[in-house]
């Protein structure tokens, strides 16, 4: 007899436990993916703000005429409204404007690496800088692609880009840069 023409059959406890460990195991796999896109999504969004604030304070250097001094700050201090800030002004009373009046914060599941001297980029009042370094942006359980933002002296040409695992450790990690079809 067949299950179709015996109402009564159903499956057996050894079908239902087999299903539940082939269903377990494909779960298992795919959780840390499904966590590491996340996290990839909090890091792009950290190197989306970082360039946003650096172009920000260009575009406003040469449109004021002024020079602008922004930090990127690896560890935020909490500010008197209880928010911690990443990316700020450096003498709010001198280089007002510099980044407009939106928030530039890094997400919380993000941390940032920078090797620019004492965190700081100037850009004069033609909009060019003196600084060069890398800005790295991890995830901060370890799950997911770091990824990097790399600014050039004198124009200051800015590119992102990621770092590849094996290159994460080292004192100057290569950024490779993104190229999307």
């Amino acid at each position: 007899m067949s299950a179709v023409s015996n109402p009564h059959q159903g499956l057996t406890l050894m079908e239902v436990g087999i299903v539940v460990v082939i269903s377990g195991i494909i779960a298992g796999m795919g959780i840390p993916h499904v966590l590491a896109l996340l996290h990839g999504d909090e890091v792009q969004q950290g190197v989306d703000n970082i360039q946003l604030a650096l172009q920000d304070a260009q575009k406003q250097a040469i449109r004021h005429a002024k020079s602008c001094t922004i930090v990127i700050n690896p560890q935020p201090q909490l500010q008197g409204n209880g928010q911690a800030d990443n990316i700020y002004v450096k003498d709010s009373e001198a280089h007002d404007g510099c980044l407009g009046s939106v928030e530039r914060k890094i997400p919380a599941k993000a941390t940032i690496e920078s090797n620019f001297p004492n965190n700081e980029i100037s850009f004069s009042f033609k909009g060019n800088t003196t600084s060069a370094g890398t800005i790295l942006v991890k995830p901060k359980q370890g799950i997911g692609e770091t990824k990097c933002l790399v600014m050039g002296v004198g124009l200051g040409i800015i590119r992102t880009g990621i770092v590849k695992p094996e290159e994460e450790d080292k004192a100057n990690p290569k950024c490779e840069q993104l190229i999307e079809n």
